[in-house]
Formats: structure tokens, sequence, C-alpha cells
């Protein structure tokens, strides 16, 4: 998404690894959640970089914690895409 691209472009070198793990697992979470996969262009919704994720939609991202990862900088990142039910369903 161009936003996440101008937030990776807008942080120190050293810190971009992390923030594009944690935005791809977003991502990957979302994208199999809806049952496209990458078949659907990870471009096209907005899921954030930084250290809260943000909501598509329905769907609520959350990050989980590894062993280290994310704030420690491990290389490893863990996220969920979890869809909001609806009180009429």
């Amino acid at each position: 998404h161009p936003k996440e691209r101008a937030e990776l472009d807008a942080l120190a070198r050293a810190d971009r690894p992390t923030a594009f793990a944690r935005c791809w697992t977003r991502k990957e979470a979302y994208l199999k959640g809806l049952g496209t996969g990458l078949s659907r262009d990870p471009a096209v919704n907005y899921v954030g970089t930084g250290l809260t994720p943000v909501p598509v939609g329905p769907w609520t991202m959350t990050d989980i914690p590894v062993d280290g990862a994310v704030a420690g900088g491990s290389g490893y990142a863990a996220a969920m895409a979890l869809l909001s039910s609806s009180p009429h369903a």
C-alpha cells in the first residue's frame, strides 16, 4: 500500500526490517482470512507498519508476541486477522 511504503521509507534503515515484518504478517493473516491468499494484491488494503495495527473494514488485526519478536527485533513476527461478527447475524 502506498501509505505503508511511505511509512517504511520514513524510518531509519535499521528499523525497516522489523516494521516490514509486522506489516507483512498482518497482510498475510488478512489475505488468508479472506480466503484469497496472495492472489489478491497486498497493496490494496492498508494495515499499517507501526506498533498498532490498523483494522480493515470489519477485520481486526492483532500482532501476536513471539519470543523476542517485533519489539525485540529477532526477525520474527506473527499476526492474526479476526472478522468481527455482526450482532444481527
